[in-house]
């Protein structure tokens, strides 16, 4: 199987655990936590009160199924999108990277390993904020320092995150699109 097979598979790995998490999966969260749905699928972005509330929202004895979905979700699909995301848009930077004119400057196989490094950020970034949400909400207690740090630092890990996913999926596309005429 191609590079460009393996990328289309893994793009549409990514597309259906998005759909599946967005359509799917929270808005059955959204109704058992009673307090709205998953964090990181506000693409608008959370702050520490969300969080917060989320957390006291999950407390609540009555929102075991509310609790067991947001597992499911993290160990699920959000334990697989982050790779599938980072490994396709690194095997784009390796495929279609080299040769191509980027900023004045003809772009050769070193250079596409460090573009590689922004979707691999991105993708090590997700990682945090799901092991910060795993460990912050419950069935898992927090220690101190956790429990009052957590709710101010996930949004901005989710700023970065959603930052070095845009910034690599703009990238990846101009990359794409102009290797073609760039090679001659």
């Amino acid at each position: 199987m191609g590079a460009n097979k393996v990328i289309l598979l893994l793009l549409a790995l990514s597309g259906a655990l998005l759909a599946w998490m967005f359509f799917g999966l929270d808005p059955e969260f959204r109704h058992l936590s009673g307090a709205g749905g998953f964090l990181d699928a506000r693409l608008s972005g959370y702050e520490a009160d969300a969080v917060r509330g989320l957390q006291a929202a999950l407390a609540d004895p009555a929102r075991a199924e509310a609790r067991d979905l947001l597992q499911l979700m993290y160990l699920g699909p959000d334990l697989v999108l982050p790779f599938a995301l980072t490994l396709s848009l690194c095997l784009l930077f390796r495929g279609h990277a080299p040769g191509v004119v980027l900023y004045g400057r003809r772009l050769d196989v070193r250079h596409a390993r460090l573009l590689c490094l922004l979707p691999i950020a991105y993708g090590v970034s997700d990682y945090i904020e799901n092991i910060g949400f795993l460990s912050y909400f419950p069935p898992a207690e927090p220690g101190p320092w956790l429990a009052e740090n957590l709710p101010d630092i996930l949004p901005w890990v989710s700023r970065i995150k959603f930052v070095l996913l845009f910034v690599s999926a703009l990238l990846a596309l101009r990359v794409t699109l102009f290797s073609g005429r760039s090679a001659r």
